[in-house]
C-alpha cells in the first residue's frame, strides 16, 4: 500500500512526499541489510527456506549445482527459488535508471539545462545502449514480466541441470564470440558466456534483449502490453527454433502457471 507522509523540511515549509511502500520501509528501517552473495551446495536447501512472493529475500548465487538429483517437481521449486532473486534485482536496477532518465527528460522538456553531471550520466546511458534518441533509449532501457525471464531461463538452462548452468552460471544460452572466453560447446568450437553470478547473467540477458536489433518488435511491443502469452511471440528470434521456440515458451508458462510469479516483489527491509 503507498501513503502519504509529512516531512518538514529545514527551511520549516511543509512538504508532502509520495512514498512507496519499499521507499517507506527503508525509512523505518534503522540498519538495513545488503544482498547476500552465496554459494548454492546442495540443492534441497532451496527448498527448506520460507518463500513469500510479496517479499523475496536477495540472495544472489555466485556458483551453483545441478538440480538434477531433484524431482522434476522440487526442480522446479528449486530453479524458481533459485532464480527470482537476481530476477527482480536486476529489473529493479533498470527500473531505477529508467525513472532517472524519465526525470532527465522531463527538465529537458520544461527548457532547463542538465548539470555536468546529468549530461555525462545520459551520454554514457546513450553509448551503452546505442542510441542518440532518448525516447528509444527509454524503450531499450526497460523490462518485461518476469514469467518470460524464468520460462527463458528453464528452457535455455533445463530447468537448472545444464552444463553451462553448473560451471559457468549460464541460464539463457547466451554465446561469446571471444575464443579466449566462455565455455566451449562439446561438439563445436562455438562458445558461451560464463558469469561471476546468477545475478550478472540476467544482466547480460536484459540487456541483450533491449539492443539487440533481433529484439526490436519486442520492445515495441511491451510499450503497449504487459501480457506474457502476447510478448513471446515476438521472441521466435531467440532461438533458431522460431515459432517452435514461442510454442514451447507458451508451454512452459501455461504448464507452471509461471504468471503467478510476476507480482513477486523484493524485501523492502533491504538497500538497493
Amino acid at each position: 500500500m503507498n501513503r502519504f507522509i509529512l516531512i518538514l523540511t529545514v527551511s520549516a515549509t511543509l512538504a508532502i512526499f509520495f512514498v512507496s511502500s519499499l521507499e517507506l520501509a527503508k525509512l523505518n528501517s534503522p540498519e538495513q541489510p545488503q544482498p547476500e552473495y552465496v554459494v548454492l551446495t546442495d540443492p534441497a536447501e532451496l527448498l527448506n527456506e520460507d518463500f513469500n512472493c510479496s517479499s523475496i529475500r536477495p540472495v544472489i548465487y555466485k556458483r551453483v549445482v545441478s538440480l538434477s538429483a531433484l524431482s522434476a517437481e522440487q526442480r522446479k521449486e528449486a530453479f524458481v527459488r533459485l532464480m527470482l532473486p537476481s530476477i527482480l534485482l536486476a529489473q529493479e536496477e533498470i527500473k531505477r535508471e529508467r525513472e532517472r532518465v524519465l526525470k532527465l527528460k522531463e527538465k529537458v522538456d520544461r527548457g532547463f539545462e542538465l548539470s555536468n553531471d546529468e549530461y555525462t550520466y545520459l551520454s554514457s546511458l546513450f553509448s551503452k545502449y546505442k542510441t542518440s534518441s532518448i525516447d528509444i533509449l527509454l524503450r531499450r532501457l526497460n523490462t518485461h514480466p518476469v514469467s518470460i525471464i524464468l520460462a527463458q531461463a528453464a528452457l535455455e538452462s533445463g530447468w537448472g541441470t545444464s552444463r553451462f548452468f553448473v560451471q559457468g552460471n549460464n541460464v539463457f544460452g547466451i554465446w561469446t564470440f571471444k575464443k579466449d572466453r566462455g565455455l566451449k560447446a562439446v561438439s563445436s568450437e562455438a562458445r558461451v558466456s560464463t558469469y561471476p553470478s546468477l545475478l550478472d547473467a540476467v544482466r547480460d540477458y536484459l540487456f541483450n534483449i533491449n539492443v539487440g536489433w533481433a529484439y526490436r518488435g519486442f520492445r515495441i511491443k511491451r510499450t503497449s502490453s504487459e501480457e506474457p502469452l502476447k510478448l513471446i511471440n515476438y521472441l521466435e528470434n531467440y532461438s533458431e527454433l522460431r515459432s517452435e521456440y514461442v510454442n514451447r515458451l507458451n508451454h512452459i508458462i501455461r504448464s507452471n502457471h509461471l504468471e503467478r510469479f510476476d507480482s513477486c516483489r523484493l524485501d523492502p527491509r533491504y538497500s538497493y
